[in-house]
């Protein structure tokens, strides 16, 4: 009878506490001043439900041990008449709210520590300030405290909040492209001054020949290769500078050159001179070649060689028999051949001699049929008894004159000539630039 009595009891706490469970997650749907009358409601009948299941316990327990209970433990649990367990507790784990996880008022979800609970756990029947859906909370998104003007407008008020939010973030983001729009016209600018820096420092053609020029003018002046000097390449380039100062005198004493050394150059107003030809056509044979013609050829050819030029001299326009000019050639040709023939016969030195003669000897008709043996007369008849570096430029330049290559017995006054004129022409730049 006793434990029949027990059971019913238990089951009537659980049946209490599952109700008053399902009501704590339920008002969480409600209104939250229903709620909370709701829970007031609940809790007091929770109260007087765990006082009489208390009573019942107690009057339980004294009828099982004959009104003495045991001594307590110290643990708060006694021996049990109803589970047959060593210990059981002065109140059941669902008599009461105080241990009902679930309950309103119990451990985690009751007056103490429930964070759904509208009553604040530190002050008795106050409002718990951090439930969400308590309605005086200030930040309860749900409701408003339900009275006063705000609690009407606060769902206006928020739409409201939300649209200038909107439009706030619309503003940011227009000044942001508009930040961006500047940073990029910012980049174009410095983009535009970093190419014109570069335009402005970077030298042009013209500037980067100039550079040249002087480069290569220094290199000539003093460290011609004598490849250059003999072909004629130095001392044109030389000459070329000193027609931009054009009647230009320089404080340096005159350097002379004697006729000897200046009766060597050969003169040309285009590229050809009359080089091997220049004494009246008198030339001198070189070894290899004299075997190949008897001493009546070579007379015969002398002979006509002279006459050429001879013709060519006195005429103003330098015309000549062009059939003498054209048998003159065909010889060279023939000689040549000939020459070539007899290259494992004839020593390097001979051969190499002898085909540098045919070359000039050719060049020199050349001359002759471009009407060079005036030119070069002119200037054999003005370096007579001798003329200075000076005088020599300025005849060239004033008569639009080039020096030809020098065949191999004028090198060496090719030599000196250039060494008088870089001379001159480093004395002239310097004066220049100091003035």
């Amino acid at each position: 009878m006793k434990r029949s009595t027990h059971v019913f009891t238990v089951s009537c706490f659980c049946m209490a506490a599952w109700l008053s469970q399902g009501l704590a997650h339920a008002q969480i749907r409600l209104n939250p001043s229903m709620v909370y009358a709701q829970q007031q409601s609940q809790m007091q009948n929770l109260y007087m439900q765990q006082v009489l299941a208390n009573q019942q316990a107690q009057v339980l327990t004294q009828a099982y041990w004959g009104g003495n209970p045991p001594p307590f433990y110290g643990n708060g649990y006694y021996p049990s008449p109803v589970y047959n367990t060593p210990y059981y507790p002065p109140v059941t784990p669902y008599a009461g709210a105080a241990v009902n996880p679930y309950a309103p008022t119990g451990a985690g979800y009751g007056f103490a520590a429930n964070p759904y609970s509208p009553v604040d756990p530190s002050l008795a029947g106050g409002a718990n300030p951090y439930n969400p859906y308590n309605p005086y909370n200030p930040y309860n998104p749900y409701s408003s405290p339900g009275y006063g003007a705000g609690a009407a407008l606060s769902g206006s008020a928020d739409v409201m909040r939300a649209y200038g939010s909107v439009i706030t973030s619309q503003e940011s983001a227009r000044i942001l492209r508009e930040q961006a729009n500047q940073a990029k016209l910012e980049t174009r600018k410095k983009e535009f001054e970093l190419n014109m820096y570069i335009k402005a420092n970077t030298p042009t053609y013209t500037q980067e020949q100039e550079q040249v020029a002087k480069t290569t003018l220094r290199r000539i002046q003093t460290n011609s290769l004598p490849g250059e000097v003999s072909n004629g390449k130095s001392l044109n380039f030389l000459l070329d500078d000193l027609r931009k100062h054009p009647n230009k005198k320089i404080a340096l004493e005159p350097l002379s050159i004697s006729e000897g050394v200046l009766s060597h150059l050969n003169v040309t107003s285009g590229t050809y001179g009359l080089g091997l030809l220049r004494d009246d056509g008198r030339i001198t044979w070189p070894v290899a070649l004299q075997d190949q013609l008897t001493v009546a050829q070579r007379k015969d050819l002398d002979a006509q060689v002279q006459n050429l030029v001879k013709q060519a001299m006195a005429s103003k326009n330098g015309n000549v028999d062009r059939n003498a000019l054209k048998d003159v050639r065909n010889e060279i040709e023939r000689l040549r051949e000939d020459l070539v023939k007899k290259v494992n016969e004839v020593p390097a030195a001979q051969y190499m001699e002898a085909k540098r003669f045919l070359q000039e000897f050719a060049d020199a008709t050349v001359g002759i049929e471009r009407g060079e043996a005036p030119v070069q007369a002119k200037f054999q008849r003005f370096i007579e008894g001798g003329r200075s570096i000076q005088e020599v430029t300025d005849y060239l330049i004033k008569n639009g004159l080039r020096f030809a290559p020098a065949t191999a017995s004028d090198e060496a006054a090719y030599r000196a000539v250039h060494g008088a004129m870089a001379n001159y022409d480093i004395a002239m730049n310097t004066q220049a630039s100091e003035g």
